[in-house]
């Protein structure tokens, strides 16, 4: 059985699975919702909460990288001592322009484990214990990083997409010695500077109703949402290639693509899933050991971000490859084919929702970027083969990076 036989099977079974209820709160049409949305789903067994705070590395003190990270660590460490472990979780994630907190909770419990977690991020105090225990295990995770290529290659990629000098391209996890320094007030400061509460934005999914969900939620998400930069254009228009050569065993890629600030999200998660799919074949290609499209929200706008992981002899032939997968992707499809292209894209949206943390996530970054949750059946069933295809026209020349023990010309 192929890859996309067995991948449409669970795409089926999955879609017979999920009660309307839920597949309606998926793809449905977006009701108002400020910054706190609820998606019902009776048929789930756990709820799903995720608060997304609009902060990141990117605000860290320019001589403590690390310190978005830290923070959070510390108050999810003092959350997870709180929590039952038996009947609740949480997860965190730090980006360079937000933090995103996602309770996991069996149902008879969410409410109060929701307020753990509200209380340690807006009110109560940072304590030492959890800030120490939380330092010591981002630490172990520079253990046997240091001198890693693929470590140099992700922090000179990031640079590509702005500049070394832009806080926004650090890593976001810091550095070992900023994280050694970092104490207790500077990490109550950053919290006090950044974790608003009418400025988080947040989703609850799961066997819960509107109102329980908006009841346990308030007062969060009371602000008006963030505008964006105003920016239009994208982040560059001229591309560059920039060769980077190491004395090392394996090759690295990466293509950056700008597109437009006004460029329909959904339209541009679907070329990165097409772009995806072209990459991956089945079976794969000998040469590769990983290849993955995710798109990037600069300072200065969208980028679709192409990465590869191949061995040298094939790094040429595999950026020429990116190279003409997008231009195949311009050229717009036929009827019957892009009816197929769409229902795939369909498919791992459904997939991708059909986890409810997930799905919380993608609902809270939606209130937090556009001010509303994107009714995606909607948006979905619109992109038609010439929509594509302007997508893909819309990105401009991409910025090429390569590292590897001899850089040829594709």
């Amino acid at each position: 059985m192929s890859a996309r036989t067995t991948h449409a099977g669970a795409t089926l079974a999955l879609l017979l699975a999920l009660p309307g209820a839920a597949l309606g709160q998926t793809f449905g049409a977006a009701a108002p919702a400020g910054g706190v949305h609820v998606s019902e789903r009776p048929g789930a067994t756990l709820v799903a909460v995720t608060v997304v705070i609009p902060a990141g590395s990117v605000d860290d003190p320019q001589d403590l990288p690390g310190t978005a990270r830290l923070t959070a660590e510390t108050i999810a460490q003092s959350v997870r001592w709180r929590l039952d472990p038996d009947a609740s979780q949480l997860d965190l994630r730090v980006e360079r322009g937000w933090t995103a907190f996602t309770l996991l909770a069996a149902p008879d419990v969410w409410a109060r484990a929701w307020g753990v977690v509200e209380d340690a991020l807006f009110r109560l105090p940072i304590g030492d214990a959890p800030m120490v225990a939380a330092r010591d295990r981002l630490l172990s995770g520079f253990a046997f990083e240091l001198g890693a290529p693929s470590r140099e290659f992700e922090l000179e990629l990031y640079r590509t997409l702005t500049t070394a000098a832009d806080p926004w391209s650090r890593d976001p996890r810091g550095t070992p010695a900023a994280l050694r320094e970092i104490e207790q007030p500077m990490l109550a400061t950053f919290r006090a500077r950044h974790y608003a509460v009418a400025r988080a934005t947040v989703a609850a999914v799961g066997p819960i109703t509107e109102r329980e969900g908006r009841d346990a939620l308030a007062p969060l998400g009371t602000a008006p949402p963030m505008s964006g930069s105003g920016l239009r254009s994208p982040a560059w228009e001229r591309g560059a290639r920039l060769p980077m050569q190491r004395p090392v065993t394996n090759a690295w890629i990466g293509a950056a693509f700008p597109a437009p600030a006004d460029l329909s999200r959904t339209e541009l998660e679907f070329v990165a899933l097409e772009l995806q799919d072209e990459l991956n074949p089945s079976p794969p290609d000998p040469g590769m050991f990983s290849a993955t499209v995710h798109i990037e929200d600069t300072p200065r706008g969208p980028v679709m971000v192409a990465q590869a992981a191949v061995m040298p002899e094939v790094a040429a032939s595999w950026e020429r490859r990116i190279l003409r997968a997008i231009e195949r992707l311009e050229e717009e499809s036929e009827e019957a084919f892009f009816r197929m292209q769409r229902r795939r894209f369909r498919s791992a949206i459904l997939l991708r929702e059909g986890v409810p943390e997930n799905a919380a996530l993608r609902m809270a970054l939606d209130l937090m970027r556009e001010g509303r949750v994107r009714p995606l059946q909607d948006e979905v069933w619109e992109i038609g083969p010439d929509e594509l295809s302007d997508a893909v026209d819309a990105l401009e020349e991409p910025r090429i990076l390569l590292m590897g023990p001899e850089i040829l010309r594709p």
